[in-house]
C-alpha cells in the first residue's frame, strides 16, 4: 500500500510478506519516499542524533531500482527504509561495477 503527499514530496509505502495478512509479525519494512540525497542523509544524522538504530547507513544503490536509501530499524525490528529516487544526473555517475555508494 503506498500514500502520497505531494505536497511534502513524502510517499509511505508498507509491505507485508507475501501472501500474510498485514499484522505486527508480518510486517516487511516500510518505506518513505523523500524528495533527494540530502533528505536521506539529513534523516540519517536526525536519527543518530535521537538514538534511532541504524540498520544500513545512507547510501546509493544502483541494482534493482537505484535509490538513495538509509535503512532504520524501530523497537520492535520493523525495518524502516528511507530513500528518494535518482535523478538523472545521478543515473549518470553509476559506477561499472554496481557497487553501493556510502553517502556519509
Amino acid at each position: 500500500m503506498t500514500f502520497l503527499r505531494s505536497d511534502t514530496h513524502t510517499n509511505f509505502v508498507l509491505l507485508v510478506s507475501d501472501d500474510l495478512t498485514l499484522h505486527h509479525d508480518t510486517l516487511y519494512h516500510l518505506g518513505m519516499g523523500v524528495a533527494g540525497k540530502a533528505e536521506v542523509i539529513e534523516a540519517y544524522r536526525s536519527a543518530l542524533e535521537n538514538g534511532f538504530h541504524v540498520e544500513k547507513p545512507p547510501r546509493t544503490t544502483w541494482r534493482g531500482t537505484p535509490l538513495h536509501e538509509l535503512w532504520l530499524k524501530d523497537p520492535d525490528g520493523t525495518l524502516i527504509e528511507i530513500y528518494a529516487l535518482l535523478t538523472d544526473e545521478e543515473l549518470a555517475q553509476m559506477p561499472a561495477d554496481q557497487e553501493p555508494v556510502f553517502l556519509v
